[in-house]
């Protein structure tokens, strides 16, 4: 009888551990998971389970093939702890390609950085990385994630690009008075709704999910399948709130943020003192922000409830410092003290995210910046930066959706649009070509926009190899021998003026001739990756307007042979023209190029157009000017 009973356990236990061995062998993977994969997801299960309004878990186990090194960074563990979100019972096991056992390591093995900009801890990171001696190679994460706050519940992120599934089952278990809310992104996949006791169950499973194709330029991972998750109840260090509505969740930060703005009466008496001769608003708010921008300095620091609190105004008045909460909200609290209104707003930053869905209110803000209404139109302050323009947000907030918080709620607004006209980079050079085929080069560069920030974090108070590095494998100027360089700002803009000293201008002389680039420096160098179709847009940083005028002078012994015909490139959402001049009398010949992008998106269907524009602008520059001995 014992006997037999063992035998029916075995005979029990044996599908599950046969399917086990099956996912961790390499080899089983189905032809259609590999298509276009670097990794295969072969069994997932997390369960997220709401205790109370306050308190969750996360339970995550992980087993997926790494396929080749373009998947590597799977391989790389890493996970953020706090006291709101707890790291707990992190394992890592490896196994090689036919599923045998390689390493085991457990979360007391794993390296830890704090994060807090060095002035406070505010959280650290565990991190490990797993190394493989040859692919495939799997690995199995598990690990739980202990919440004290219930804000941010955790998406539901099915697969990464260049990602397939083999299976996977994402489980929430929420109490019904409690409930939660879900949105499908860039997939049709509805849960099984269920109840236990007083708890409703969420459960969406996946199976034999090809991977999705890694696109260039794609909005970053909200392009690929996932399911948004978001309370409509929560409570953060024991300030309940509402995210049902935009307005219910704007009500609770302003109440969270209700104490922040506590200026001292001389700190008040000193910002009205400062605009005491000013007449407009907004001459006023400038000053102030001109006072933000050089005498304090942005700190990133996640305190304060989970992160949302920022330190209070006396604090970042005295300290001089904070991060982009306690700088809008000191901001905030200047403007106060001589009685213009703003209103703090929380956006989700970066270029290439999309903005926040207004059916759909969910956390998903990394930034917070300042607008001021006003009679005739709206100030919008960027007020972590030391050189960004007054009432001039960058590519890292425009085109988005922010929450002002208001004493009335939150209200959801659009950002201003990016144009190209804001991003301007002009640049006139003169060159002297000698005989030797060596010159000496003048020019001076005007940026406004992201231009003018990327100048002054790349050239300002660098050292000269720095610079030189910039200007050579960024810009892609000519290598020099030696150069000298001096930046200034000027009305808004960002003046550079540099001298190089080049052994060898010409691309390549032959017998009596030269053959001369358009210019010394790429206008243009990117290449596009050749993709055979394209399902997302495509982002570029920013929209910009590129102008440059060359002005070669000759040697007296060379005269012009031929040059370059003119370019007048047209597509929807560029502009790219040429011109080239040979002034006969005064021995020079005149490069002229207008390159404008004026839309940042550019719609799937138009990406082999834009491929097509800028393969002309990279084209053109192949193009020589020949010139001749007498």
């Amino acid at each position: 009888m014992k006997k037999y009973f063992v035998f029916i356990l075995a005979y029990l236990i044996a599908p599950a551990c046969f399917c086990q061995i099956n996912q961790l062998n390499a080899s089983t993977l189905a032809a259609t998971l590999k298509e276009n994969a670097h990794s295969v997801k072969r069994e997932e299960k997390i369960t997220f389970e709401v205790k109370d309004i306050d308190k969750a878990k996360l339970s995550v186990h992980q087993l997926i093939t790494v396929l080749d090194a373009e998947d590597e960074y799977i391989l790389h563990f890493n996970q953020y702890s706090s006291s709101f979100q707890r790291l707990d019972n992190a394992t890592i096991k490896v196994f090689d390609a036919k599923g045998k056992a390689m390493n085991e390591y457990k979360m007391k093995e794993m390296k830890v950085q704090a994060i807090g900009s060095g002035l406070v801890v505010d959280g650290k990171i565990y991190y490990f990385r797993v190394s493989a001696p040859t692919y495939p190679i799997t690995v199995q994460y598990d690990y739980e994630i202990i919440f004290k706050g219930t804000l941010d519940y955790p998406d539901y992120k099915i697969v990464p690009p260049d990602q397939a599934v083999e299976h996977s089952v994402f489980t929430a278990s929420v109490p019904e008075n409690l409930d939660l809310k879900f949105k499908p992104k860039n997939i049709s996949l509805n849960p099984v709704i269920s109840a236990s006791g007083k708890n409703k169950i969420y459960t969406w499973e996946v199976k034999n999910l090809p991977a999705v194709k890694n696109e260039e330029g794609a909005v970053s991972s909200e392009s690929y399948p996932a399911i948004l998750l978001a309370p409509n109840k929560f409570s953060m260090d024991g300030n309940e709130g509402d995210l049902s509505t935009w307005k219910d969740f704007g009500i609770w930060y302003s109440k969270l943020c209700r104490q922040v703005n506590n200026l001292s009466d001389a700190t008040k008496n000193q910002m009205k003192e400062m605009v005491k001769n000013a007449t407009a608003d907004k001459e006023k708010i400038k000053i102030i922000y001109d006072y933000l921008q050089t005498n304090f300095r942005y700190v990133s620091i996640q305190l304060g409830i989970g992160g949302y609190k920022p330190f209070d105004a006396n604090f970042v008045d005295k300290n001089k410092y904070g991060d982009c909460k306690a700088l809008s909200f000191y901001m905030k609290a200047c403007l106060d003290a001589i009685n213009i209104t703003s209103y703090p707003a929380l956006i989700n930053a970066e270029y290439n995210k999309e903005p926040v869905d207004p059916a759909f209110p969910h956390n998903s803000f990394n930034h917070m910046i300042l607008c001021i209404p006003g009679a005739k139109d709206t100030t919008w302050l960027e007020c972590t930066s030391n050189s960004a323009d007054f009432g001039v947000l960058g590519n890292f907030t425009e085109n988005k959706n922010a929450l002002l918080i208001t004493p009335s709620g939150g209200v959801l607004v659009a950002t201003p649009k990016s144009k190209s006209s804001s991003n301007k980079f002009d640049l006139f050079t003169k060159i002297i070509l000698k005989e030797d085929a060596s010159g000496e080069t003048e020019s001076v560069l005007k940026t406004t926009g992201e231009y003018k920030d990327e100048i002054i974090s790349s050239l300002q108070d660098e050292k000269k190899d720095d610079q030189k590095e910039y200007l050579v494998n960024r810009l892609g100027f000519l290598q020099p021998d030696d150069f000298s360089l001096k930046t200034e700002s000027e009305d808004g803009l960002q003046k550079t003026d540099f001298k190089l000293m080049i052994e060898k201008i010409p691309d390549f002389s032959a017998g009596s001739k030269m053959f001369l680039n358009p210019r010394i420096y790429k206008l243009w160098n990117y290449k596009f990756k050749a993709e055979e179709k394209r399902t997302k847009s495509f982002y570029f940083p920013f929209p910009f307007i590129k102008t440059d005028t060359t002005v070669y002078q000759l040697p007296e012994n060379y005269i012009v042979e031929n040059l370059p015909k003119a370019r007048d490139v047209k597509f929807d959402y560029g502009i790219f023209k040429t011109q080239y001049i040979y002034n006969e009398k005064e021995n020079t010949v005149t490069s002229i190029a207008f390159l404008q992008l004026s839309q940042y998106i550019i719609p799937a269907g138009k990406f082999l157009d834009t491929k097509k524009f800028f393969s002309n602008v990279i084209d053109e520059y192949t193009e020589k000017i020949v010139i001749k001995r007498k």
